[in-house]
């Protein structure tokens, strides 16, 4: 009897320790990282390349599985439900900021359901604009909208993205009236941009770059604070507008609860991955640019802009 009370009392205290013991041996199997959106597109280059990035920094193969739907949400509620162990991530980008916005009985709480890893970098958003548009830069664009309210169009991925409430911050910023035309995901927006079919839209620079060097559709501006190194001759939109800039991010979340020993293991390896020259040399190269956070961080970053687009959204309709 005695034997038993002492093997059960070892029992227990193993149990207790668990945790710690998992936290101090993390990783010791593969992890998964969950990329909300389809294959292709900035979110899915970062995604993979993270994936790559954070292998070679903890010695673990990281399996990326692609979970589309909901403008994310699918993918992040499957992540928000799963073992808060470390071992399956989220691809989080700034969207995660607006969806409490525009979808009614969102299956995760944003801010209670998920802890911040770390924001990795940031894809600058360019205004494009077709060639049937009379306008070779941000001024041109804006006196065009303003001499004939309304009638010129911009296109987005959707509604509620943040191409979408980018633009919208930008019209309400200068006084402008433009028509927005939504789409379902980008390359049907950059389609019917090089047709005619509608004048503008905000871009990720890496998928509207091929287009801008074949001359099929023209660049007006980047929306980040200085000139992009790989689109040199092309003004910013603060040059025109002070102080407008407009880029999406990207980085990882976890679990809530996952232990804070795992979360500050995954964020040192996210930085040491992507502060390596070679990292952010191929990076610089797809037009992301690099700028790290930690968690702390990162979770600043995601209040105030949900605070700054709770603020738009007081102004401008969203229907979903």
């Amino acid at each position: 009897m005695k034997i038993r009370h002492v093997l059960a009392l070892i029992g227990v205290a193993g149990a207790l320790m668990h945790p710690a013991a998992q936290a101090d041996a993390y990783p010791d199997r593969p992890l998964k990282l969950v990329i909300p959106f389809s294959p292709g597109g900035s979110t899915d280059t970062f995604g993979r390349f993270i994936a790559n990035g954070l292998s070679s920094e903890l010695g673990q193969s990281v399996v990326v599985e692609n979970k589309p739907g909901a403008g994310g949400n699918i993918g992040a509620d499957m992540v928000a439900k799963s073992k808060a162990d470390g071992y399956t991530l989220l691809l989080a980008q700034d969207s995660l900021s607006i969806v409490p916005y525009l979808y009614r009985g969102l299956p995760f709480d944003v801010f209670k359901d998920f802890k911040s890893i770390s924001i990795g970098v940031y894809m600058p958003m360019v205004l494009i604009a077709s060639n049937k548009v009379p306008a070779q830069n941000t001024a041109d664009l804006l006196a065009l909208a303003k001499q004939d309210p309304g009638k010129l169009s911009y296109g987005s991925p959707g509604v509620g993205t943040a191409h979408h409430l980018n633009f919208e911050s930008l019209l309400k910023q200068t006084g402008t009236q433009m028509i927005h035309i939504p789409y379902k995901g980008s390359s049907l927006m950059m389609t019917d941009i090089v047709s005619g079919n509608v004048d503008v839209g905000f871009s990720a620079i890496s998928t509207a770059l091929g287009l801008i060097e074949s001359g099929k559709a023209k660049a007006l501006a980047v929306a980040a604070s200085e000139r992009s190194p790989i689109l040199p001759n092309v003004p910013t939109l603060s040059e025109a507008v002070p102080g407008y800039t407009a880029n999406v991010w990207f980085g990882l979340s976890a679990p809530a609860g996952t232990p804070d020993q795992v979360v500050e293991r995954l964020a040192k390896a996210m930085k040491s991955y992507l502060d390596k020259p070679a990292s952010r040399t191929q990076l610089e190269g797809l037009g992301y640019r690099v700028d790290v956070s930690s968690p702390s961080g990162m979770d600043k970053i995601m209040r105030d802009e949900y605070a700054k687009w709770g603020e738009l959204l007081k102004t401008v309709t969203i229907t979903n």
